[in-house]
């Protein structure tokens, strides 16, 4: 059986490849350090997800291979910040985050292959320090949720904090924050099962959903004093 991991290089991505090369699969993997896809996949491409040309040609040479899973995980984030982003930053996320997976998708046949989107709690509300990431991230639930309603197999999953590169410079309190091996098997339980919309832990969701049913006016003060956020003064 074969999967395709996109950002299989580190992280989540890594974890997963490991964890599925281990027990038997053909492992093909998307990243942009080489050398550590070639110590994971059985086939890489190195790829760098920000430029769609470049992905668009790794989806040609993809497009006569039957997957029975597709996880799409990679993604980046800008900085935790008050500051607001650039226009390039701002536009490399949504690259990578978004627009690379509809263009790796493009020529492959994934109608009978799972596809797993790795999202993000954070995907759930605007947070102000992370304009990009929270913006992607929704868009990505909403377009994994068309593909869903159209009759294909997929899988959401919306993790929390999880000990990885992208969360270890972070500065502020990460609640709940979950070590990477069993972020890893909590995935894996979850693309094995028939469900759409994942998210985890649990009681961090449930609190950010609970937040959510807050007045706006409130939101945005509590918000605004957490993030002490400049982009509106």
């Amino acid at each position: 059986m074969k999967i395709l991991i996109t950002g299989a290089s580190r992280g989540i991505g890594k974890s997963l490849a490991k964890y599925y090369k281990h027990q038997g699969f053909k492992i093909y993997g998307i990243a942009r350090d080489e050398e550590a896809l070639k110590k994971i996949c059985d086939e890489y491409f190195v790829c760098d997800l920000s430029n769609l040309d470049e992905v668009s040609v790794v989806s040609k040479k993809l497009s006569d291979i039957k997957f029975d899973k597709i996880i799409l995980n990679a993604g980046i984030s800008t900085p935790h910040s008050r500051d607001f982003p650039t226009i390039n930053a701002f536009k490399k996320v949504i690259d990578v985050n978004l627009l690379s997976i509809h263009a790796l998708l493009e020529y492959i046949d994934f109608k009978d292959s799972k596809l797993v989107f790795i999202s993000s709690l954070a995907s759930l509300l605007g947070a102000p320090t992370s304009l990009a990431y929270s913006a992607s991230k929704r868009a990505l639930n909403s377009y994994a949720e068309s593909l869903y309603f159209a009759g294909i197999d997929v899988v959401l999953i919306l993790p929390g904090f999880i000990k990885t590169d992208m969360t270890k410079n972070h500065t502020f309190t990460m609640p709940f924050l979950m070590d990477l091996d069993d972020a890893t098997l909590r995935i894996v339980k979850i693309i094995k099962k028939d469900k759409f919309f994942n998210p985890f832990p649990l009681r961090f969701y449930y609190i950010i959903k609970l937040f959510t049913l807050l007045p706006n006016n409130l939101k945005r003060k509590i918000l605004k004093k957490y993030a002490k956020s400049d982009i509106v003064e």
